[in-house]
């Protein structure tokens, strides 16, 4: 439609910022451009591979999986105890006063004197069946701690991937948000020049008006979210340095291999996951074997020496009364204790039902968790997939919004298009540029969390990933 050229003229509404609005906005881009200055003064801009090398120094929640790990690897030493010989020594002294108020011909005065003992006792278990299948529960416990710290190794690298790609992403959709910004900001000047010169409508103008308000929403809505991305990769690392972006080399293609059942298979050979319930289960049959045992006896040896030392009456003679003098007794023992636990109210019996019940809520933990293992391995494959689709049809996107805007770029300048159809042509190609930012990241965290799920994801995927990374 050809524009019409009127030469009615009617007042522009006070479509400009106030002065405090002004200061406001002013204020707001000084506080980004000193993040970014911040950001910028690091000696060097960091790869993935950077910041996961910081996260496993400065990471808390590694730090406390890791204790945790730590700790809970002693229940097999702690089980270990039961089967090895246990030695103590005791060691004791007395002082000891005798006055004698009856017969005097012993002795008339107060006599003091001073006992002292040692003894060193030795137990080793012989027959002990419980505690046999107790030290089984704690080496399977144990084992599936460490499988559950190898998860959390892996955890920690989609973690880090993820705050690393969406610091990324919030810097690149600030970058695009100002760019579109800037060019609906054009128009809209250019609208206004051309209203005042009675070229243009009044409703044009206020339509470019309206675009560029939904502009500076945008961009402010992009420096939050930079600043929330900034944060979180602080809160892991304790900073947030500038990263590196992918260069146009990253490969994006189909997961290897290509099947899923294959990717299936691999999660129930490699999920840590599923290895730690697994071992929880086996862990909870031997505890249910080991009640069962403690109907049994035990059988111990055990040998002690003990020396006692006192001070006493050695001698007597009529005329001179008692002799006091040393006394010493070293006894040893060498014994074999049997102990059959026959009635203890019940305990015993109760004990067992409740292993059983809990080795049997193992089992189906176990069944349930291989089959979550195996869907959440084909839903995460699936998403591979629908990403990279994803990713082609973006990059599609892009190429025919820039030409969408190109061709009514020059409708608009041959008056066969309006400014509506040039804003929303400048907004859809800005929008394309947004959706191919997040597409490509979307498809490097799915790609991760598919190896996650398999249990084969490793630091190499980090620094495979950094090769592609530029500044």
């Amino acid at each position: 439609m050809v524009k019409k050229v009127t030469k009615n003229y009617h007042v522009i509404p006070n479509h400009n910022l106030t002065q405090e609005e002004h200061l406001l906005e002013k204020f707001a881009s000084f506080l980004i451009t000193l993040s970014l200055l911040l950001l910028g003064s690091f000696a060097h801009t960091a790869t993935l591979a950077d910041v996961y090398e910081l996260a496993l120094t400065n990471d808390p929640q590694l730090k406390i999986d890791e204790a945790t790990f730590n700790a809970n690897k002693e229940i097999k030493n702690k089980a270990m105890a039961g089967l090895l010989p246990k030695f103590s020594l005791r060691a004791g002294t007395t002082w000891n006063e005798n006055k004698n108020t009856e017969n005097t011909s012993l002795f008339t005065d107060t006599q003091g004197s001073n006992s002292n003992y040692y003894s060193a006792n030795l137990i080793q278990p012989i027959f002990r069946v419980d505690t046999w299948f107790q030290f089984s529960q704690g080496k399977a416990l144990g084992e599936a701690a460490e499988a559950k710290f190898a998860l959390s190794q892996q955890e920690t690298i989609i973690r880090i991937s993820n705050i690393y790609f969406n610091l990324l992403k919030a810097k690149k959709n600030l970058e695009v948000a100002r760019l579109e910004e800037q060019s609906i900001k054009k128009q809209r000047d250019r609208t206004k020049r051309l209203y005042e010169e009675g070229v243009s409508s009044k409703s044009e103008f206020q339509e470019a008006q309206a675009f560029y308000d939904l502009a500076r929403v945008s961009k402010i809505a992009s420096e939050g979210q930079l600043e929330f991305a900034r944060e979180a990769m602080i809160s892991i690392i304790g900073d947030a340095p500038d990263i590196k972006d992918l260069n146009d080399d990253f490969p994006v293609s189909k997961p290897d291999p290509v099947e899923q059942d294959q990717w299936a298979d691999l999660a129930l050979a490699n999920s840590f996951t599923l290895k730690a319930s697994k071992l929880n289960a086996t862990a909870a049959r031997k505890n249910s074997q080991a009640k069962l045992a403690s109907h049994f006896p035990d059988i111990d040896l055990v040998a002690s020496i003990t020396q006692n030392n006192s001070r006493g009456i050695v001698g007597f003679d009529p005329q001179n009364g008692a002799t006091f003098g040393p006394n010493g007794i070293e006894q040893t023992r060498y014994s074999l204790e049997f102990n059959w636990p026959i009635v203890t109210g019940g305990l015993l019996h109760a004990e067992r039902r409740e292993a059983n019940a809990l080795a049997e809520q193992a089992d189906q933990q176990e069944l349930l968790t291989e089959r979550f293992v195996i869907r959440d391995v084909k839903t995460k494959f699936t998403s591979v997939l629908t990403n990279l689709a994803n990713v082609n049809a973006r990059k599609a996107s892009l190429e025919s919004s820039n030409f969408a805007l190109k061709a009514t770029m020059v409708g608009y300048e041959e008056n066969t298009r309006n400014i509506v159809d040039l804003l929303n042509a400048e907004k859809n190609y800005f929008s394309a540029q947004r959706d191919l930012i997040a597409a490509k990241y979307d498809y490097i965290i799915s790609t991760l969390e598919l190896k996650l799920a398999s249990g084969i994801l490793s630091p190499a995927d980090i620094y495979e990933i950094s090769g592609y990374l530029d500044s």
